[in-house]
């Protein structure tokens, strides 16, 4: 029954901001990556994003849609206010998701990418 349009944060703000808010929406029309989701996810608060963000294309726990549709936007705010299974589904899941993001692991796939091109493409 609140919204929170805080503007710019730092610190810990942005910490309790997440930690205390059930739901956070980011309707981007254009986001080159996106890092709030993953913040928010890391405090344990499901996101809904738009499927235009960079971070779209690495999230999957998370409700996507298009940064246009409003109603579907709405629909998915009501989910996950209204349904606990989905709303603990996502805090929990998600936050998993968000943990296994490292720099570590996102190395070591990139190095795979390279290997792959360079066996199938290098000779």
């Amino acid at each position: 029954d609140r919204f929170h349009f805080p503007g710019f944060m730092k610190g810990r703000q942005v910490y309790e901001v997440y930690k205390n808010s059930d739901v956070f929406v980011m309707p981007s029309v254009s986001e080159p990556f996106g890092i709030a989701p993953l913040e928010a996810m890391q405090c344990g608060t499901p996101s809904i994003i738009s499927k235009q963000s960079g971070c779209g294309e690495i999230l999957d726990k998370v409700i996507k849609t298009d940064y246009w549709d409003i109603h579907a936007m709405a629909d998915a705010i009501h989910s996950l206010c209204t349904n606990p299974s989905l709303f603990e589904y996502l805090k929990e899941e998600g936050k998993k998701e968000v943990d296994g993001i490292t720099w570590e692991k996102v190395g070591l796939r990139i190095r795979a990418l390279y290997e792959s091109v360079l066996r199938n493409y290098g000779k």
